[in-house]
């Protein structure tokens, strides 16, 4: 009964709140965690009360998640709850007075414009697989995407002619987004390859764009690969992840004078306040530079 109504809120989600494939898997591992907690302590869902929702929060903390995990989990929760209530399932929901103390945000931790010059020139495109790679971090450092977003570019979404992408974001969001003619010369150069590579594979012609040697469509783990195989040969020494890419160009538009409201459109920002974070990290700077510089720091 449980997992009957955990596939209907799946659903309902899906359909009704269009979020993304990433987002509902998300909710679907996060709750079903809750469902197994329930089935061992064999508590039926309408007689679930805040302390039984605390005791399941309190199993989670002795494993040593971080507060922010233990955050979404809550949001999870309360989702489910909300939509349980709706459908008349419970009388009333737990969730509401279920509070989840959650560190200070982290500031987006980014690539400088030289660390970010050198992890794109390692791939130097002396072979096939350089070549896609080179395009794959031109496009990427041109454009700010997410990682999920690279991965599912079409060759229909190119416009070469106006260049322009179009990326489909969180909530099967479109957005257009310009494109510079460096990036633009290195897709250009890696769709030859791309052709051959399903000609010999014997496959049909595809859309997406960003592919194996052998036709397959890359992973955002095979993106990931990439990313930390050129910053090692970079010689950046601390750990780089896919999400910092969209930091960083973020962050160097913006410290070279973007606007704040166009920064929010490029990165497919529903609220300005989600883009603010970047200004935080200029204050950061100017305060290093203010230290270095000011006589009387």
């Amino acid at each position: 009964m449980i997992q009957k109504d955990l596939s209907e809120f799946l659903e309902f989600v899906s359909a009704e709140k269009g979020l993304s494939a990433h987002t509902i898997e998300a909710y679907q591992r996060d709750l079903a965690q809750f469902v197994e907690f329930l089935e061992v302590k064999k508590w039926a869902l309408k007689e679930i009360q805040l302390p039984h929702l605390r005791e399941f929060l309190a199993s989670l903390r002795k494993r040593e998640l971080s507060s922010r995990t233990l955050a979404r989990k809550s949001s999870a929760l309360r989702q489910f709850f909300r939509f349980l209530l709706r459908e008349n399932k419970v009388k009333s929901d737990p969730t509401e007075l279920l509070l989840v103390q959650v560190k200070q945000k982290r500031l987006p931790k980014h690539l400088t414009v030289d660390e970010m010059f050198r992890v794109i020139s390692m791939a130097s495109g002396d072979s096939d697989l350089g070549v896609r790679d080179r395009a794959l971090l031109e496009l990427w450092y041109a454009t700010g995407t997410r990682v999920s977003e690279i991965c599912q570019i079409q060759i229909s979404d190119f416009d070469f002619q106006q260049k322009t992408v179009k990326v489909i974001g969180k909530g099967n969001r479109q957005r257009l987004l310009p494109v510079g003619e460096v990036a633009l010369t290195w897709c250009r150069k890696y769709q030859d390859i791309r052709h051959e590579w399903i000609r010999q594979a014997g496959l049909k012609e595809m859309d997406i764009f960003f592919l194996s040697p052998t036709g397959t469509q890359l992973s955002r783990q095979s993106v990931w690969k990439i990313l930390r195989k050129y910053a090692k040969k970079a010689g950046i020494k601390r750990s780089v992840w896919p999400h910092m890419i969209r930091h960083s160009f973020a962050t160097h538009i913006l410290r070279n004078g973007a606007d704040l409201r166009a920064v929010q459109e490029l990165l497919g920002h529903r609220s300005i306040s989600t883009t603010e974070v970047y200004t935080h990290l200029d204050i950061e700077n100017l305060k290093v530079m203010q230290a270095k510089y000011h006589p009387r720091s």
